[in-house]
């Protein structure tokens, strides 16, 4: 049995599907009946599609003698098959294919995993009717709905609920807690370099602690900042001027900015 393991590195637009078109075909020409042995696994369902297309379109192109000779004479050296041969083997493998399309295994990573998942439902305790979800539309009130369920039941968890919507409502920000469930859900859905994996291995008792050292941190920042803005506005009363009479007046100046900030609540810093 060949062993190898064969990787092809490559960016968009390069060629991956003919690359890959050629490698089944490689695979397939050899022995036509053990196509339905092979199995070749992309992406989307369109990406899927196209794959399929180009290896019937290739064989018919093969046995129709319409196949561009360079691409035929590469498949003949790399195959190991005469000319002659290598256009009965393409015969008789679009033939299988067409005839028993259903074992014409190209599909994508979803399909396969959910034909894996289904076969062995009874073993993984899944009801026989299960239905499996791929609209992000139709997984988010899933995921808001067992956020909910949590709440009253985990203490330490009901506690980073609750601190996040008095932190909203100190920020003047929206407070609508199904809103912002919703939204940062299908952000964290969306995001391809998420920190959900990190923030996976925290307890919610952990994560409750991180977040209250993150705002005792913040908190001596502010007070820091409101220290400097208090010195800095003593220093433009030594020097006889007011806040507002740097560029921008009371709309946008400096001064408007100091101000703003020496009246954030809390303490400042000694």
């Amino acid at each position: 049995m060949d062993k190898n393991f064969v990787v092809y590195r490559s960016s968009a637009g390069s060629g991956k599907t003919t690359t890959l078109v050629k490698e089944y075909l490689k695979l397939s020409l050899k022995n036509p009946e053990n196509f339905r042995h092979i199995l070749a696994i992309t992406f989307t369902n369109k990406a899927a599609n196209e794959m399929k297309s180009r290896i019937l379109k290739n064989l018919t192109e093969i046995v129709a003698g319409h196949f561009a000779d360079d691409r035929l004479q590469e498949l003949v050296s790399e195959t190991g098959l005469p000319e002659e041969k290598l256009i009965t083997q393409a015969q008789r493998l679009l033939y299988n294919i067409t005839h028993h399309y259903d074992e014409f295994s190209v599909s994508t990573i979803d399909s396969f995993v959910h034909q894996i998942v289904r076969t062995f439902s009874t073993d993984l305790k899944l009801p026989q009717g299960f239905e499996v979800l791929i609209d992000q539309d139709d997984i988010v009130p899933y995921i808001v709905e067992d956020i909910y369920d949590k709440l009253g039941r985990d203490k330490a968890f009901t506690s980073i609920l609750l601190a996040y919507v008095l932190s909203q409502v100190d920020d003047e920000k929206s407070y609508d807690l199904n809103k912002n469930l919703t939204d940062f859900t299908v952000n964290q859905l969306g995001e391809a370099d998420s920190n959900a994996g990190n923030l996976e291995k925290l307890s919610p008792a952990e994560f409750l602690e991180k977040i209250k050292k993150l705002r005792k941190s913040i908190e001596n920042l502010k007070a820091s900042i409101r220290k400097l803005a208090k010195q800095s506005l003593e220093a433009v009363n030594e020097a006889g001027l007011s806040p507002y009479d740097f560029k921008g007046g009371k709309r946008s100046s400096v001064g408007t900015y100091l101000l703003k900030i020496e009246s954030w609540p809390g303490k400042t810093a000694d």
